[in-house]
């Protein structure tokens, strides 16, 4: 004789059924959400560091020290980076044009010296083309190891002759990029293994 069961227990068994689905789903978009939050978090803090660790223009800001301003038969423009200068590398940018200011000069020598204004070993670097990454340009990198006020010199010879510019930087103390890199690898690894973690247990809760 077949048995038939009562409909408030095939109700109640029916409303289990979906409320466990409902948590089992509810757990699972939550950790997606979690994961793909931390994953997000991750590359936003790669992203933020990342002007920390640039060491040329153009990257982690720049500022124009000299602007297009008459030195000798020259109108130079010179800028450094990053913004700001912080002890590690500071990169000085110059640009070198005729006495009208209209055409670049391409084969000028460009000397870049340093000083602490303090005293202190003087820090030189031959600006390049190949620095800057083009043919127009001049950069060189210097590196400062101090904090406080440098004075920097900034050299041009060419057929038209000789200019000479000054100007003060300051350089402000600052996480090195070793140290930056050093934090930053650790914190991001666990990011990403709490992620796969919570990926994995959400896979897993799906199929039982």
């Amino acid at each position: 004789m077949r048995s038939m069961g009562s409909p408030i227990i095939d109700k109640c068994t029916a409303a289990i059924v979906r409320n466990a689905y409902c948590v089992k789903e509810g757990t699972t978009h939550y950790a997606l959400r979690t994961s793909s939050g931390i994953l997000i978090n991750a590359l936003l803090f790669l992203l933020l560091i990342q002007p920390l660790l640039a060491s040329g223009p153009g990257t982690g800001g720049s500022k124009i020290r000299i602007d297009n301003e008459p030195a000798g038969p020259f109108v130079l423009l010179v800028a450094t980076s990053p913004l700001p200068i912080t002890v590690g590398q500071m990169s000085v940018w110059v640009r070198v044009m005729d006495t009208n200011g209209e055409n670049a000069l391409r084969d000028a020598v460009v000397k870049i010296e340093a000083t602490p204004a303090g005293g202190g070993d003087l820090v030189t670097g031959a600006a390049t083309h190949q620095n800057a990454g083009n043919e127009i340009d001049y950069v060189a990198h210097l590196d400062v190891e101090r904090t406080g006020d440098w004075n920097v010199k900034v050299m041009i010879e060419d057929d038209l002759g000789q200019a000479e510019v000054a100007f003060t930087e300051t350089v402000a103390g600052g996480l090195s990029a070793g140290l930056i890199v050093g934090l930053a690898v650790p914190f991001v690894f666990l990011l990403i293994v709490v992620g796969v973690y919570l990926w994995r247990r959400s896979a897993s809760a799906g199929t039982t």
